[in-house]
């Protein structure tokens, strides 16, 4: 009996968790009255969202201290060093000195991580997601790391890597939605 009720409150559990998860990206689904923006999030979706990573070293202070150094460095596409480095490039260097390995492109590093729906619920060391920053057949084109007083460090087209207001009014129109990763030691 005891053993039956374990049983069910775990599959109770899983499905609540589950359920959370969906709720979570549906909140950035149900944020936009855009019509061809709320159908390209449910195909983006599609191919797996909140994917785990490994944040046994993660430090998102230590992280936000490291991102600062790059400050200044240009963009260059396809870029992975301070001498010139792109947005994607720029996410997957400072996380991979934190043992977080993040593909090297916004649309597929914004499948990582816990979905953060709402700008308000942002906190510092979580990553930004925009869309529509350049022409390409991904959905998601941009990725920054929130700095906490509403603004982000990111790599820019135009200035390489520069801290932005996420009122910035070129980004604003742009933000879907953030991910976070957490440390279990420091929860």
């Amino acid at each position: 009996m005891v053993k039956k009720l374990f049983l069910i409150a775990l599959l109770l559990f899983t499905a609540t968790a589950a359920t959370y998860d969906e709720d979570r990206f549906q909140q950035v689904i149900d944020a936009t009255d855009n019509a061809v923006l709320k159908k390209k999030l449910i195909e983006f979706r599609k191919n797996g969202i909140e994917r785990p990573v490994d944040t046994s070293q993660y430090d998102k202070e230590a992280l936000i201290d490291l991102s600062k150094t790059y400050v200044g460095s240009p963009h260059k596409m396809g870029g992975i060093s301070k001498k010139g480095i792109d947005c994607s490039g720029f996410m997957m260097v400072i996380h991979g000195e934190f043992g977080v390995k993040l593909p090297h492109s916004a649309h597929e590093q914004a499948r990582y991580g816990t979905i953060v729906p709402v700008k308000s619920q942002l906190q510092k060391g979580d990553m930004v997601f925009f869309y529509g920053s350049y022409a390409t057949a991904n959905f998601i084109t941009h990725s920054g790391v929130y700095l906490g007083d509403g603004t982000f460090i990111h790599t820019s087209n135009s200035c390489g890597v520069v801290v932005t207001s996420m009122e910035d009014s070129y980004w604003k129109p742009l933000y879907l939605f953030g991910t976070r990763f957490s440390n279990p030691s420091t929860q």
